[in-house]
């Protein structure tokens, strides 16, 4: 079976894909959430300092050696998938067959709607991230302290990475929601130039968070991209 190792998005953790991982089809692969420092199990460690980083402390729970494998990340998670790449790839590590990045314009890019709520006071934050579904169900304000200090953390250290030239090898499938105002088409295409190998960019119906409810999707998107590579 192919593992599916996934990276969340800011202020996500490896419980985002828990509904996900149940619902996705087995003869596709089976999907292990990777949990970075800050949160969920790993919520006594300090945080990443920088992008980088948060990828290496993660790198123990790909397993590399058991076969085939692919890689995943939603938003600030495409760009810890895509790092994660460069480094086995730089390292002569086995590397994925496959980088799935969805919700996030090409590595070079960063979000209008991530610089313009990075200054906002929490409540005001809490309300932005509530309009796009960014809040995890049943959470209140009174309660979000917590999950907002950390959204803090991970938009810090995605504002401060900045993209080098360096391409993978590996084929790209890019996912993104049809309503999702975070990307658009001509960003989303130029994962291109971060790769060698083929592109494609997929459409699915929804917003920014259009994944973890869309399992089958994206399941069929996988597999119509691996006949063509």
């Amino acid at each position: 079976m192919t593992n599916i190792f996934c990276f969340p998005h800011a202020g996500g953790s490896a419980s985002n894909y828990k509904i996900f991982s149940k619902a996705f089809p087995e003869e596709v692969g089976r999907v292990i959430p990777i949990e970075i420092p800050g949160r969920g199990r790993r919520s006594t460690e300090p945080f990443a300092d920088t992008l980088e980083d948060c990828v290496l402390s993660s790198l123990d729970q790909i397993d590399t050696d058991a076969g085939e494998y692919y890689l995943h990340g939603h938003c600030m998670g495409a760009l810890l998938a895509f790092e994660a790449v460069k480094y086995l790839e730089s390292h002569g590590r086995r590397k994925p067959r496959l980088l799935i990045v969805s919700g996030r314009n090409a590595a070079c890019y960063q979000t209008d709607w991530g610089l313009r709520v990075a200054g906002l006071d929490d409540q005001s934050l809490f309300d932005e991230l509530s309009k796009v579904g960014g809040v995890p169900r049943g959470l209140s304000y009174a309660m979000a302290q917590q999950f907002l200090s950390v959204i803090r953390r991970d938009q810090k250290i995605v504002h401060a990475y900045k993209a080098n030239d360096t391409r993978v090898s590996v084929p790209i499938l890019v996912l993104a929601g049809k309503s999702d105002t975070m990307t658009n088409q001509d960003a989303l295409s130029q994962w291109k130039d971060f790769t060698t190998g083929e592109v494609t960019v997929k459409m699915l119906e929804g917003e920014h968070y259009f994944i973890y409810d869309q399992a089958e999707n994206f399941a069929q998107a996988v597999e119509s991209f691996m006949e063509c590579v």
